[in-house]
């Protein structure tokens, strides 16, 4: 049938279903066991984005498992301080899918880069940063989601100085019936930002603190360069802590469940607490008052993010109005976290969180339709195509065109920000060109709600889009860095009998 005669009915269908144009691939900008990342143009409004294509989604259920609870997540939690799935594209078949198309907002590169790229942050950047990051903090706790991973490479950046919150693959939704267990039993999380409190078991029940000692650990990484404590293992990550901040005192000690811990902690040499504007010289008192607040070793003596927000070192910056909550996720969202899983459940499950993206679809599965008997017109075939080229190429180090581009790619050393109307001077090639803009929202103009232009320039010195962080790549393996899994009792048996035996 000719196409130009279709009813406009098909043509609404075809409009809706049929993705193939939209996006122009441009090229691979990230890579992991999960899948590919590229960078693409939407054809229809402009806007650069980040397309990750995430393959075998279903070979391993617990992996499926976590994709599906970041997507909907991520759609659940709308903030300026959040990264945002724009679009999810429609798989070709409900039953038998394989990968997932996700498109993401497109961002340059990660708090990592930046501050490994940057030793010359101003106070302004400092205060400016973690003013977003406990923002979009405070967005995610009142839901009622703990993020349990937050460290800078999950914190994505423009040269504009924004920040958002990224991969949600490890976070969890609590809800105050249900026993801590269900959520807590498979916790993994990178070593060096994790809280006291995790390593090792030492509380029987986490609370968003622990998102709180992360935060204050990538500040104080801000500040200094640096990690702050860059453990080997759990022995000398907690020696790191308890030399900075001194052995924790006998009523937290007390409060402690596990003996074992106890009798570990206890037995430890009393350390003397370092003050912090020692280990940090020349910064901020404000901003080390509240750092050491962040970092109380005991989490009930760590503020809330809002508490935080309302510190004396945001005046002039912090304004509830620009700091939104949100009502509590509903348990039915997470019902699938509560049973175990087939790989047809979570496929299917990951199927009604794509039909979010495509409103006609969705409203034909609500009503009942059976829509297993046809193969949809979808984008994916032709993804399939473009993304193996590129990924060809990118294996030899090539940069070459994609099937079906029209257009060169991206400079892989640099993405310049998206220039504003107002503002020309805003690609890195320049070093007046990145101004340390407001968060969404929020005027600059005359005021301290950001830093001023003065001290424009350009923060993204390293190299390319990190819209791999966008959702739940496995990054290759940093010795010091390595995830690590939760202590058991055992371990930790283990670990007190082995410092009583040195301190025998």
């Amino acid at each position: 049938m000719d196409r130009n005669k279709k009813g406009a009915g098909e043509v609404e269908f075809f409009t809706e279903y049929g993705e193939a144009n939209r996006y122009q691939v441009q090229e691979v900008v990230g890579k992991g066991s999960y899948g590919v990342v590229v960078s693409a143009v939407d054809t229809i409004t402009g806007e650069k984005v980040a397309i990750k294509k995430i393959n075998e989604v279903f070979e391993h259920v617990s992996d499926a498992t976590r994709i599906l609870r970041e997507i909907k997540l991520l759609r659940l939690l709308r903030h300026p301080d959040i990264v945002e799935i724009k679009h999810i594209m429609l798989p070709p078949s409900r039953r038998e899918f394989k990968d997932v198309y996700v498109v993401f907002e497109l961002m340059e590169s990660d708090l990592h880069q930046v501050i490994k790229a940057n030793d010359d942050l101003t106070p302004e950047h400092y205060q400016f940063f973690l003013y977003q990051l406990l923002r979009g903090l405070k967005y995610t706790h009142t839901a009622n989601v703990f993020h349990r991973d937050l460290k800078p490479k999950n914190i994505l950046a423009n040269a504009d100085c924004k920040l958002k919150i990224c991969d949600f693959g490890l976070a969890r939704v609590s809800f105050n019936d249900a026993p801590s267990a269900i959520f807590w039993t498979d916790y993994v999380a990178t070593r060096w930002y994790r809280a006291p409190e995790l390593c090792g078991s030492f509380f029987s029940k986490y609370t968003p603190a622990i998102d709180i000692w992360s935060i204050g650990c990538i500040f104080a990484e801000m500040l200094s360069g640096k990690p702050l404590f860059p453990g080997k293992n759990v022995v000398h990550q907690l020696d790191l802590m308890t030399d900075l901040l001194g052995t924790p005192p006998a009523e937290s000690i007390s409060r402690i469940r596990n003996e074992k811990a106890r009798r570990y902690l206890s037995s430890m040499r009393k350390k003397q607490p370092v003050p912090f504007s020692k280990k940090f010289p020349n910064v901020d008192p404000l901003a080390l008052n509240l750092l050491e607040r962040l970092l109380a070793f005991d989490p009930k003596d760590r503020p809330s993010a809002e508490e935080a927000l309302s510190d004396p070192y945001f005046h002039g910056l912090s304004n509830v109005d620009r700091e939104p909550s949100t009502q509590p996720i509903s348990k039915l969202e997470f019902e699938f976290e509560r049973r175990k899983l087939t790989k047809d459940d979570v496929r299917e499950l990951i199927y009604r969180e794509i039909l979010e993206y495509h409103p006609q679809m969705l409203q034909e599965y609500l009503s009942g339709g059976d829509q297993t008997s046809f193969m949809y017109p979808s984008g994916v075939d032709r993804f399939k195509r473009q993304f193996a080229h590129l990924e060809e190429h990118y294996g030899k180090g090539e940069k070459g065109s994609p099937l079906l581009r029209q257009h060169a790619s991206l400079p892989r050393e640099r993405v310049p920000a998206p220039k504003d109307e107002n503002n020309q001077n805003n690609d890195c090639e320049h070093p007046t060109g990145s101004n340390l803009h407001s968060p969404s929202g929020v005027a600059n103009s005359g005021d301290q709600n950001g830093p001023s232009n003065n001290t424009s320039r350009c923060l993204l010195k390293s190299a390319s889009i990190s819209g791999s962080k966008c959702i739940d790549v496995k990054k290759s393996k940093d010795p010091e860095e390595e995830p690590i899994p939760e202590v058991n009792d055992e371990a930790v048996d283990e670990l007190s009998e082995k410092v009583a035996a040195l301190l025998a």
